[in-house]
């Protein structure tokens, strides 16, 4: 970054015979640049400041990032899924002269993950009906979405609701729930509402099957002679509550010359279809070698091309444009989030570099950050189980996160407004506000706004999930270091209930309940068993999601810690222990237990927080301070021999560091400068001297 500037200055400083004027400017060039690195800017919700603008040649080569900035969530340009925001939802759902199906997800969510291949195939496979529906889908994890998914009750992720023509706002307005994740099963679900809709539009088919008729005439009727249809086709369906016509008579809805109707006729053998010639009125049975969408609608084409009607196949391509003109129609904006991806790709290589056994600051207050202004605030109504694993979430966090006065201040406070409700409910939307007033009045509560060592490759990869399993280790270890309670579940108990009443991947929730059950979690006697159980568990799951499509790649899920982070954590198995498979692996070693407790303990050391992103390190906790409450101290890490990944310089030392680089350069160009205007001089020798004499 130095030497780029550095360089780029040179080109532009304009000609001086004053040495010191090229100093002084050189200093300040490198002092200003310094100060804007990759980890010390801010870089609140990607509003990185523009300390630069793109070239043309830039922009032409970011254009992929530019157009994917445009939509960071799990769909893009390229998909047939229209993307959404609290914005635009109401505008293009209400009072619509089409339907919409709506999925509002959580890009952290690991269901939703691997659903939006799901929904991505399904908008494709009925692009042909989207003059009457439309396939959307809506970030919850977005800030500025956050209300408005408090607004439509949205419970768990995904959630898919389905709204009709003309439908209007108002009160519990949400749609109607499509709870099925199997694409079949969520179109059948889609065309019996469909099918329902009361206020249709004019374009609308009628999706109404016909009883058995032999006046064919009437088939033809309409009201404008020039919609006279040529052909009309007939799907006999025995079952009454199949969804086969329906699907048919929705892809050919807008087809010149054709109709196609559904006909319930219980009294047929099978199922079937038929045609009626317009012209002649005469009914021909169109053979089809299985009763399905694909198979009927094949036939009808094949019957169509057969007298000279072409019909097209839908196009399987998002008809939605990029826009024109490429990258020189970047924005600012766009601009912006080209820096902030390669602010993430800077952050990243340092924490690569730093190793993986290392806690930030800024994951941890960035993981409450997002629960306590996401995930709990997007219940309409907090009571009962809800209301008590709040309580006891907060009361963790008042004893052990490693908060600044403000922040205890914030955190014991917010508890203490809780507490309030006594054993009444707690609005959603007012526990919301009520956590933004306290972060204003208190402020400055946070130290961090970005993702550091919990930081995706990818949009929606890790964070808030890793944030998570970061911040209950850490608890569980403070709580085991502290004597300020005797309840060895303490932690577990609040981690517990947070996961099944707040987080929002519903299929995650589940399978953590019934991990711990599996794995006894009420049966945890000591606190140091709470931590250990807290581990396995959590290899438990890296090793289920192993090669899943929520593994980052650059951070594939593996057993930790791994051997080169700890080798006195693995040893040959040389007992049969009461909880054998928990603590064994595949290689034919076991665990360690008493080395992997001293290890876990020494890197979740209050002391051992790496303070590396945070846009004011002034306001993180220092020594004892962050732990007043607290009767016992905790230790600040395990006398062991592990490698510490935290000695590294601070941001003074790596600024004067560079600063004093950068003057040796310039002194020493400064002084060959002088000795090359110096020219030469002959040299003296004695003969000389005496000659003159």
């Amino acid at each position: 970054m130095v030497v780029r500037i550095f360089t780029s200055a040179l080109y532009h400083l304009p000609p001086t015979r004053s040495s010191s004027a090229w100093l002084l400017l050189l200093l300040v060039v490198a002092t200003v640049d310094l100060g804007t690195g990759p980890w010390l800017g801010q870089v609140d919700g990607g509003a990185v400041g523009l300390r630069e603008k793109l070239s043309v040649y830039e922009q032409r080569l970011y254009k992929r990032q530019i157009e994917e900035s445009e939509n960071s969530g799990l769909y893009d340009a390229t998909d047939s899924v229209i993307s959404l925001t609290a914005a635009n939802l109401k505008q293009r759902v209400f009072n619509q002269p089409h339907a919409s199906l709506v999925e509002f997800y959580n890009s952290y969510c690991g269901f939703c993950r691997r659903f939006a291949p799901i929904w991505k195939q399904l908008a494709t496979d009925i692009l042909g009906w989207q003059t009457l529906v439309r396939v959307t889908a809506l970030d919850c994890s977005r800030d500025d979405n956050n209300a408005v998914c408090r607004e439509f009750e949205v419970m768990a992720y995904p959630t898919i609701r389905f709204f009709s023509p003309h439908y209007t706002d108002g009160e519990q307005k949400i749609g109607k729930p499509v709870k099925e994740h199997d694409e079949q099963r969520i179109i059948d679900r889609l065309v019996k509402y469909m099918e329902r809709v009361e206020d249709k539009p004019t374009n609308w088919p009628n999706l109404t099957a016909l009883n058995r008729t032999d006046d064919k005439a009437t088939l033809f009727e309409v009201t404008i002679p020039a919609t006279r249809p040529k052909y009309v086709y007939m799907i006999n369906e025995k079952d009454k509550n199949a969804t086969t016509g329906l699907q048919v008579i929705l892809d050919f809805h807008d087809t010149p010359g054709v109709v196609v109707y559904r006909v319930h006729d219980p009294t047929l053998a099978s199922n079937g279809l038929s045609v009626v010639d317009g012209s002649s009125l005469s009914v021909i049975n169109l053979p089809i070698d299985e009763f399905s969408r694909e198979k009927v609608r094949e036939a009808i084409r094949t019957h169509l091309r057969q007298h000279n009607i072409v019909v097209t196949d839908v196009s399987t391509k998002s008809t939605k444009k990029t826009g024109e003109g490429g990258a020189l129609g970047t924005t600012e904006q766009n601009i912006s989030a080209i820096m902030e991806q390669k602010q993430e790709a800077a952050i990243r290589a340092k924490v690569k570099e730093l190793g993986a056994a290392v806690v930030y600051q800024a994951d941890l207050e960035e993981a409450i950050r997002f629960a306590l202004f996401h995930e709990i605030g997007r219940f309409k109504t907090i009571e009962g189980d809800r209301l008590l694993a709040l309580r006891n979430f907060l009361n963790v966090l008042v004893r052990y996160f490693p908060f600044n006065d403000n922040g205890r201040r914030f955190l014991t406070e917010l508890r203490q407004y809780v507490l309030n409700t006594g054993e009444e409910r707690l609005d959603g939307e007012a526990f919301l506000a009520r956590v933004k007033a306290l972060e204003t009045e208190r402020k400055p509560v946070f130290s961090s706004n970005h993702w550091i060592g919990c930081s995706g490759s990818k949009e929606g990869l890790r964070r808030y999930p890793c944030g998570l399993w970061t911040l209950f280790h850490y608890l569980t270890v403070q709580a085991a270091e502290s004597d300020l309670s005797n309840n060895p579940l303490e932690v577990l108990e609040a981690m517990h209930g947070y996961i099944k009443h707040y987080f929002g991947c519903s299929e995650c929730s589940q399978h953590f309940q019934q991990m711990a059950d599996r794995n006894r979690i009420w049966q945890v006697a000591t606190k140091d068993d709470a931590v250990l159980w807290l581990w396995s568990s959590h290899n438990e799951v890296n090793k289920r999601l192993a090669g899943d499509a929520t593994q980052d790649p650059e951070h594939p899920k593996v057993q930790f810690p791994t051997a080169t982070d700890c080798t006195q954590c693995r040893r040959k198995i040389l007992t049969n222990h009461h909880n054998h498979k928990q603590y064994t692996m595949e290689d034919g070693n076991e665990w360690n237990l008493t080395e992997v407790l001293l290890y876990l303990k020494h890197m979740y050391a209050y002391d051992r927080r790496h303070l590396f992103g945070l846009h004011d390190s002034s306001l993180a906790p220092q020594g004892s301070e962050g732990r007043s409450e607290w009767s016992g101290g905790v230790a600040s890490g395990a006398q062991t021999s592990y490698h510490s990944y935290g000695n590294v310089l601070s941001d003074i030392d790596i600024r004067f560091s560079a600063l004093l680089y950068v003057t040796c350069i310039v002194m020493i160009v400064i002084a060959i400068k002088m000795v090359v205007k110096r020219g030469y001089r002959k040299k003296m020798y004695p003969h000389d001297i005496l000659g003159k004499v």
